[in-house]
């Protein structure tokens, strides 16, 4: 324990406790209520609920109504503040809170994983910031101090020591306090802009302005027929769809973009020896610490407009950070990379890795294996059979279409052939290669990601296989890893065997060193 920091002190023989700041009642209460419209209110303004409540109650009502929910979450907040407090006793995190229910947690010093520390643009003028902590346990086993002062949140951060004093990890460098932290890679602006082209947020803000479409439908419905467009509409209708189909897309990248810039503003990885931290925000800014102890799996990810711009972003899981893209921006991130500057990264957190694959065959690695042919068939199959299916439910049940004989006749000549092409790319997608101690997976179909994984990570395995598996003589490997589940699907039996035994043995050999 540091003996500067006055978090752990104790006054006759009792702890001293800490509480939140003052202002982190107005905290709590504006973070609950931007948390709460952003969860319903997209439902509220699609469904037109929001203008049928205005309608049917009147504004006073509705304001009233307003008033006493806000004084009942003010007064929520003050219990909650008052109840809340927090310590550290020697290198345990002491923290209780709770309304109704009282509960104590405790987070020792050797089980820390990742700190987190949020400043988002409400908490500037206090000078506060959110602190989080998360342990082996993964993201359900986070606890956040909401509303402390950073010079409090950089002394509960020493108290918590870093990993190169936990119990059995080798210290390599000098104690933490004269650690040098050394940049190893900052974004350009030209970088921010192609991730955000290139990342998933221009889906998910498609998925959440969706709500909007019908009401917006419903009021060009009511005020195109009052404007003069011959002056600047196309005439061909088609060409008038693909004109507005354009103006869409402009726009979902153009806010992609803003999303990007609002989060990734001036990231920068900082090398600490054991720990990586990033730093980024535009308004909201975010400080991760990463530990390369904990590491488990360093996904390369990429799009398919990544592939065309040549840019992907590396996702480094830990302990319990589930796979997937549900909780992609809780994990340590660092966007905006070619293909070389990720490939220089992994090395970088793979040392032992990066070693082994320069001594074969470059830093990229050998080239991955590819499956069993079988998998594109059955993928055909799967892909022939959802395709059929979304035509027939769309065509004759959602929008009911008169089509004719020819039309349908087409339509089933183009679905084999697009679910062929699908399939093809995903058989091609998928591959695996074994690398010493290291073991590497891609997945995808347009967009693809690659993991890399130490085999000694490895905590269980199973081998499947199903009838038309054990005629082909291929089988599937799961792998369970701390961080969720890798799938290497048809591979030949003899090389799944191959390879489970190597996996177990180098997992056991581990365990005994």
């Amino acid at each position: 324990m540091s003996e500067a920091s006055p978090l752990g002190e104790r006054q006759g023989g009792e702890l001293k406790w800490q509480r939140l700041s003052p202002w982190a009642v107005l905290l709590l209460l504006l973070s609950g209520s931007a948390s709460l419209l952003r969860q319903h209110m997209p439902l509220v303004l699609g469904a037109g609920a929001g203008l049928a409540l205005v309608e049917r109650l009147g504004l006073r009502e509705l304001a009233l109504g307003g008033a006493v929910l806000l004084i009942l979450a003010v007064l929520i907040s003050l219990l909650y503040y008052r109840r809340f407090r927090y310590c550290c006793d020697g290198d345990v995190l002491i923290v209780q809170k709770g309304l109704l229910e009282h509960r104590e947690f405790k987070v020792a010093a050797r089980h820390v994983q990742s700190i987190v520390i949020r400043q988002p643009v409400y908490m500037r003028p206090f000078g506060l910031v959110l602190w989080e902590v998360e342990t082996l346990a993964g993201e359900a086993s986070r606890i956040a101090l909401p509303g402390i002062r950073r010079e409090r949140a950089e002394a509960l951060e020493r108290e918590l020591r870093p990993p190169e004093q936990w119990p059995g990890v080798a210290s390599e460098s000098a104690p933490a306090a004269e650690r040098q932290v050394v940049p190893c890679f900052a974004i350009s602006g030209k970088a921010i802009v192609l991730h955000g082209l290139a990342s998933r947020s221009i889906y998910l803000i498609a998925a959440m302005l969706s709500p909007l479409v019908r009401p917006l439908e419903r009021w060009l419905h009511d005020r195109l027929p009052q404007l003069d467009l011959d002056t600047w509409m196309p005439g061909s209708p088609l060409l008038a769809v693909l004109v507005g189909l354009l103006a869409a897309l402009t726009l979902l990248a153009l806010l992609a973009i803003l999303a990007a810039w609002w989060r990734f503003h001036g990231f920068v990885l900082l090398d600490a020896g054991e720990r990586q931290i990033q730093r980024s925000g535009l308004f909201h800014r975010q400080e991760q610490t990463l530990s390369l102890a904990r590491l488990q799996v360093v996904e390369w990810v990429q799009t398919g407009l990544g592939r065309l711009l040549g840019r992907g972003y590396l996702v480094c899981h830990q302990y319990g950070a589930l796979g997937g893209d549900a909780g992609e921006s809780r994990r340590f991130l660092v966007p905006g990379l070619s293909e070389a500057q990720g490939a220089a990264l992994t090395a970088h957190f793979w040392q032992t890795y990066s070693r082994q694959s320069d001594s074969r065959q470059g830093a990229a690695g050998q080239p991955l294996r590819r499956v069993d042919p079988s998998y594109r068939r059955v993928l055909f199959l799967r892909y022939l059979l959802l395709l059929a299916g979304g035509a027939v439910l769309v065509l004759g049940v959602l929008i009911p279409l008169e089509l004719s004989w020819p039309a349908w006749s087409g339509l089933a000549a183009v679905l084999p052939l697009l679910a062929a092409v699908l399939a093809h790319w995903r058989w091609i997608a998928t591959g695996w290669a074994q690398e010493q101690g290291f073991l590497r997976v891609r997945r995808g179909v347009v967009g693809q990601r690659t993991g890399i994984f130490p085999m000694q990570h490895l905590i269980s395995l199973r081998l499947q296989q199903s009838w038309l598996q054990r005629r082909r003589g291929v089988a599937t490997l799961h792998l369970e890893l701390a961080n969720g589940r890798q799938t290497l699907p048809y591979l030949k039996e003899d090389d799944a065997r191959r390879l489970a035994d190597t996996l177990l043995f180098t997992a056991e050999s581990a365990q005994l060193v």
